[in-house]
């Protein structure tokens, strides 16, 4: 029997785009809090990875066949869910599964923490909210002192949650508890809890489709800045990093164990110091570390002696978050950023020998078809090596969420629609116009001659929808 199983809700199987994308990572969160609760006092803590199973087809909710038999197989006293928007659905159904079983239910994430009643609702009695480690190993420390049941009344006093307490009207009534510091020093943390049977589907995946495997790892938890559409429901507005060290110990021992071909750091913001950065590259070089590695980074922040730095060490791609070409635009998101830097970072990464990555939006309040063709523009004189390109859409919490919360309209695919500056159509030619557009320039760089002519044809079609459509 384990005292406590985490998972999550997220299939692959039903995420059309990823599959297609088919760059998967196990869940660094879900791996930590493994890692945290089996060193304190928890060793009967595992998870399980949903991401390979098939979802059940019939009634589309209720979770996989396969969560039925690792339940009974784990026979866990406590359930953990990660939720996110797009898994809500599906978790509905596994937390119904476990509830009906009689097993304790907690959840944490960004979407539990925003929607509490839909949680509660659901089934889940606790909610983490913020960081997980210290507040998961208080709960289960609470728990088995009071032979795995909630006592309501101590319940109380465990900062970082919130839960439902029944009351004498059966239907109880929401209590949140005083926020729980964030952890300073992130070295304290466990390396993440890897084994081989976690890897094995994820390195599959990537061999079959692009021939090389992958794996992640973060040096930081946090972000300063304030995009309007970013949620910070678990971080907050902190940055707290890792010492370069302890980062590389943790790369050498990766590289030993598990040989991946590149490293995806998924800190929010790599290039945020650029003395931990020239710490970081020079310490990977002098201990014989050097890894090709991708990253996000942000445009301003770059210099010439950073990114020569950066592909020193091994990195090979950086994304920018460019977001549109429209200056009005990146300023209504908060960007804090410039149309110059982000072009002057384009350059300095191609000078450097780095890949560039964009991350692109569309659809964002203010944005009119000019600015649409503008971020088009953009995307041209930068030439990224790839290119992910999304529709604006509000996540609960935010201040993008704050602004158009009287004209939601709805929920598609998980992610809530509002009513846009054009109709949806409009944005699904202006996607299908960019990335005929991009294809044409890399048919073109290639000397394909039949991907030119097949982008060549397609490009009119869609501009000339795009010009048509309101």
């Amino acid at each position: 029997m384990l005292d406590l199983l985490l998972t999550h809700a997220y299939f692959l199987a039903g995420d059309p785009h990823e599959a297609q994308i088919m760059r998967p990572f196990p869940p660094l969160g879900l791996q930590y809090l493994v890692a945290y609760l089996r060193q304190n006092e928890f060793p009967a803590t595992d998870w399980w990875d949903a991401t390979f199973h098939p979802p059940r087809r019939q009634g589309g909710e209720g979770g996989p066949d396969a969560f039925a038999d690792v339940l009974a197989d784990a026979n866990p006293r406590v359930l953990g869910f990660y939720g996110h928007t797009i898994t809500r659905p599906v978790t509905r159904g596994m937390v119904a599964l476990a509830v009906a079983q009689g097993r304790r239910v907690v959840a944490g994430g960004p979407d539990p923490s925003q929607y509490l009643d839909a949680y509660f609702d659901m089934g889940v009695e606790v909610i983490v909210i913020g960081e997980g480690e210290h507040t998961l190993a208080e709960l289960m420390t609470h728990l088995r002192a009071n032979d795995w049941a909630w006592d309501w009344d101590t319940l109380a006093d465990v900062a970082g949650i919130a839960f439902r307490a029944p009351d004498a009207s059966g239907s109880g009534s929401v209590v949140r508890t005083k926020g729980r510091p964030l952890i300073k020093k992130l070295d304290t943390l466990p390396w993440p809890h890897r084994e081989r049977r976690d890897l094995d589907a994820y390195f599959g995946a990537w061999r079959a489709r692009h021939g090389e495997t992958a794996m992640s790892l973060t040096t930081s938890r946090g972000c300063p800045y304030h995009c309007t559409w970013c949620s910070k429901q678990v971080y907050g507005d902190t940055f707290r990093r890792r010492e370069p060290d302890a980062v590389i110990d943790e790369l050498l021992h990766v590289k030993e164990r598990f040989a991946p071909d590149q490293v995806w750091f998924v800190d929010d913001m790599f290039t945020i110091n650029r003395a931990w950065v020239h710490r970081f590259c020079d310490r990977v070089v002098a201990r014989g570390a050097v890894t090709p590695f991708y990253l996000i980074g942000r445009p301003e922040t770059l210099d010439e002696s950073m990114v020569a730095a950066l592909r020193r060490a091994g990195c090979y791609r950086m994304y920018l978050s460019a977001e549109s070409g429209a200056q009005h635009v990146l300023d209504a998101m908060r960007k804090e950023t410039s149309l110059a830097q982000i072009e002057r970072g384009g350059d300095l990464l191609r000078g450097a020998g780095i890949e560039i990555g964009v991350f692109a939006m569309l659809g964002y309040p203010g944005e009119e078809k000019p600015d649409i063709l503008a971020t088009r523009d953009l995307l041209r004189r930068l030439d990224p090596a790839v290119t992910l390109l999304s529709v604006a859409h509000p996540m609960k919490g935010t201040q993008f969420y704050d602004q158009v919360q009287d004209r939601i309209t709805g929920e598609s695919g998980g992610r809530l629609t509002f009513e846009m500056r054009y109709s949806p159509r409009l944005y699904e030619v202006a996607q299908r116009m960019i990335w005929a557009d991009i294809g044409l320039r890399k048919a073109i760089q290639s000397g394909s001659p039949r991907e030119i002519l097949r982008n060549a044809m397609r490009w009119p079609v869609y501009r000339a929808a795009f010009a048509a459509l309101e």
